[in-house]
């Protein structure tokens, strides 16, 4: 994997970045768009670089890495640190942020109270159709899912880790899924990112009695995210207006 390619590549995620900032994309990026006679990033003298087909600048930056990206957020799981959850707490105030997905090409699935199994072919899943799966993000908290959370008519379980990998993502995309996430703004952006037959936020009957007592708000977490807050979203509103009324978030473990 080159790092420093991906690295280059998410500085257009917010903006253009000028051409000293991504040298050796834009010199892999030449050579690229004349081999396959394609054409994704615009380089014109005195003005910033500018991709103009997106699909083609991720594929670019896929097969240049050997890896699947088809988003920003691709580009940032594989950037992501190895470290602690202790070390996470202490650079961000958010013990998830700096975990590492372990596995790209494989789904965690579960079904009742039996042991998750790893799986690299999605049509190998034995998921029961008819029946909702639970996407949930925290990975403590799907150990021990069935147990906690079958109380509400769950019985198939996907694990996520936050933003999903491709083939969980392939795997979603025409199932009916109910997603178990942090209550915070990263879960927004969480559950924008997947496409399923049928989606919905898991919302726990009592999560406003959970905003409601301090103890139990992450307010730095809410700081170090609240640039990305929405100021409105179709579905997830009622989250909008509890993060936004009680400026902090929840995260998924307290709920269970």
């Amino acid at each position: 994997m080159n790092k420093i390619l991906l690295q280059q590549g998410l500085k257009f995620k917010n903006n253009n970045p000028t051409n000293s900032q991504i040298n050796l994309l834009t010199q892999l990026a030449s050579g690229f768009q004349d081999e396959n006679e394609v054409y994704f990033l615009s380089i014109k003298h005195r003005q910033r670089p500018k991709i103009v087909d997106e699909e083609l600048f991720f594929r670019f930056l896929s097969e240049m890495n050997s890896l699947k990206i088809e988003s920003y957020e691709d580009i940032e799981y594989f950037l992501q640190d190895v470290c602690t959850r202790k070390e996470s707490i202490e650079k961000s105030g958010n013990s998830k942020e700096y975990y590492a997905k372990v596995f790209d090409k494989v789904l965690v699935f579960q079904k009742y109270d039996e042991n998750p199994v790893l799986y690299k072919n999605v049509s190998q899943v034995p998921f029961e159709i008819g029946k909702k799966i639970l996407a949930v993000e925290n990975g403590e908290n799907f150990l021990d899912i069935f147990k906690t959370i079958s109380k509400y008519g769950f019985e198939q379980f996907v694990y996520l880790g936050g933003f999903p990998n491709s083939l969980t993502k392939e795997f979603l995309k025409d199932k009916d899924v109910v997603f178990f996430l942090d209550y915070d703004i990263e879960a927004i952006r969480i559950y924008d990112s997947v496409k399923c037959r049928t989606r919905e936020f898991f919302r726990h009957p009592n999560i406003q009695s959970y905003f409601e007592n301090e103890k139990y708000l992450n307010k730095t977490l809410y700081k170090a995210q609240r640039a990305k807050l929405p100021e409105e979203h179709d579905e997830l509103q009622w989250l909008i207006d509890l993060i936004e009324k009680y400026s902090g978030v929840i995260e998924q473990e307290i709920v269970v």
